[in-house]
């Protein structure tokens, strides 16, 4: 698999997502916000854990150094 996201922007998307999906469990994972919080959470978190985010293929980016 091609991977387009280095190891810091792989810690903070991993955090982030972290942080999001805690915070959905307090906002109830029922409610609208909590289900938004939990999706952008688990997409962060994924993304980070893969390597790999389609946005960054879409647009052209790529934040893992090459070697």
């Amino acid at each position: 698999m091609i991977h387009n996201v280095g190891m810091q922007d792989r810690l903070i998307r991993m955090t982030i997502g972290l942080f999001l999906f805690i915070m959905s469990l307090n906002a109830g994972i029922g409610s609208m916000w909590g289900a938004i919080i939990t999706i952008v959470g688990l997409v962060a978190f994924v993304t980070g854990a893969i390597s790999f985010c389609p946005a960054y293929k879409v647009a052209g980016l790529n934040t893992e150094k090459s070697e």
